[in-house]
């Protein structure tokens, strides 16, 4: 299995659509076994190689009426454990989003990704950068990135996966938990640079 060459500390950026991971991850096992992070980037790092990881994401209010609900309280939980996980864990920078009170809808999360990936590119702080995320809008980011010079690769779990931004990356790996992924996707348009990896379930 092929792995990114690691280049001198700090130069090899993990960006990670952490709200789009975890919901994912979740439509894949349940509520109750969702993998911890810890097990996820072990995953990870048999892909990719990677100094420092950037994770953007956004708690789901605790309010009254949404912990009256048994989804959005299980949602909660769970947003509890993997997010504060991720704050934990080497080298991580979290970026914490918000909910608008009035749509109930994440702000912030994803702009802040998209910009990060375009400053740091033009800054050069990296070499290579992996974004793992299913969202397609990232994929003006990563051609942007291309542009400037950089070196932008892609990760997807099986329910999170974008065509656009395994097309405008360098190459793209499917980490294929539960080997759905071709059934969840119909790859009629074949991306030459994608790979499928079946790596067991993660430990939750």
């Amino acid at each position: 299995m092929n792995k990114l060459q690691t280049l001198k500390k700090g130069r090899n950026f993990l960006y990670i659509d952490g709200t789009n991971l975890l919901a994912g991850l979740i439509e894949i096992y349940g509520f109750k076994k969702v993998p911890r992070f810890k097990s996820v980037m072990e995953d990870f790092k048999k892909i990719y190689a990677f100094d420092l990881i950037y994770f953007y994401a956004s708690y789901t209010p605790s309010t009254p009426q949404n912990l009256k609900d048994k989804k959005t309280k299980k949602q909660i939980q769970e947003e509890l454990i993997f997010f504060n996980e991720a704050q934990k864990y080497p080298n991580v920078t979290f970026y914490k989003g918000y909910r608008s009170p009035t749509s109930k809808k994440e702000k912030g999360v994803d702009v802040h990704l998209a910009v990060d990936i375009v400053k740091d590119s033009f800054l050069k702080r990296f070499d290579k950068a992996i974004i793992v995320s299913g969202d397609a809008d990232f994929a003006y980011s990563v051609e942007i990135a291309k542009k400037l010079g950089r070196k932008v690769y892609s990760l997807f779990i099986p329910t999170r996966f974008s065509f656009a931004i395994a097309y405008q990356s360098l190459s793209a790996c499917v980490i294929n938990y539960n080997g759905i992924f071709q059934k969840k996707y119909k790859l009629k348009n074949k991306i030459a640079s994608l790979r499928i990896i079946n790596i067991k379930k993660p430990r939750s």
